[in-house]
């Protein structure tokens, strides 16, 4: 049972879990466990990417651009589901489910709005996920997985019942297409 400001991470995990396995069925996949590894990360990357592209904080060129809420909305959970999806494969499960305390650490963090502090963040989450691929560390991977966190509920304000029902909206979508 989780509170208002929780997550509730293990049917998320199962889910997506649940949706790889029917994509494996349905495109007969044969990647052994280094490629389909390096490619949820490089998949991982890219989400990330795009998350900072469509929020379109860094786009100096444009400082009036007004990123589309629900969009952003999606390649969030897009991201987290990445997450979670790699989380299984490192067999790091036990780092993405967090308790009472964690979930406070990360719903009291200060909000950050400002360029320099986004990127900062932005980055961050890169260096850590990067620093987990090549050196295997737990411990960076759960940092980068806590800032997430913390950057769609605080920095731009989901909440949990929007990421929720997006994250469920997508994995429904998603493996409805590879099922069919």
């Amino acid at each position: 049972m989780t509170n208002n400001n929780q997550l509730d991470i293990t049917p998320m995990l199962h889910a997506i879990i649940d949706l790889e396995l029917a994509v494996d069925d349905a495109q007969e996949l044969l990647l052994g466990p280094d490629a389909r590894l390096q490619t949820i990360y490089v998949q991982l990357d890219l989400q990330l990417s795009d998350f900072a592209q469509t929020a379109g904080w860094a786009d100096v060129l444009h400082p009036d651009y007004q990123a589309d809420r629900d969009q952003l909305l999606t390649v969030y959970v897009r991201t987290l589901a990445l997450f979670l999806l790699l989380s299984a494969k490192r067999q790091w499960t036990h780092l993405v489910v967090l308790d009472d305390q964690q979930w406070q650490r990360v719903a009291t963090a200060d909000k950050k709005t400002k360029l320099a502090d986004l990127n900062r963040e932005y980055l961050a989450v890169k260096n850590f996920l990067n620093s987990a691929y090549f050196t295997r560390r737990q411990e960076d991977f759960r940092h980068a997985w806590h800032l997430w966190l913390k950057v769609g509920q605080v920095d731009f304000g989901f909440t949990t019942e929007e990421i929720s029902t997006a994250y469920h909206t997508l994995m429904t979508t998603a493996k409805q297409e590879y099922t069919e």
